[in-house]
């Protein structure tokens, strides 16, 4: 019989440790500072810090901001219902992670 190789790879996710500013978030989904503070507002997006001045983001909200907007423009949903959609897409995410660990 062949040998079998088994390679393990290990990293760390970076949009986990990226930290990005109001302004930064911004530019990068080419959005403003108001669509920031109301996907915040929804608890779609959650910063560190507590002054909105001092907000800084993980780089995973660049991709729920994205999301956010696809949602909105694609399928013409308030921000509220987008919110919603991007909780229920994790909570499936989630649950489909857990059914593989099993």
């Amino acid at each position: 019989m062949g040998k079998q190789v088994t390679d393990i790879f290990s990293g760390n996710i970076v949009e986990d440790e990226t930290r990005l500013t109001m302004r930064q978030l911004c530019d990068a989904c080419a959005v403003r500072a108001e669509y920031i503070i109301a996907l915040v507002d929804e608890g779609c997006i959650e910063p560190s810090g507590v002054e909105k001045s001092h907000w800084c983001f993980s780089g995973v909200s660049i991709h729920r901001v994205q999301k956010a907007k696809r949602l909105q423009q694609d399928l013409g949903l308030n921000l509220a219902g987008a919110a919603l959609a991007i909780e229920l897409f994790d909570e499936i995410e989630r649950l489909r992670a857990r059914l593989e660990r099993m």
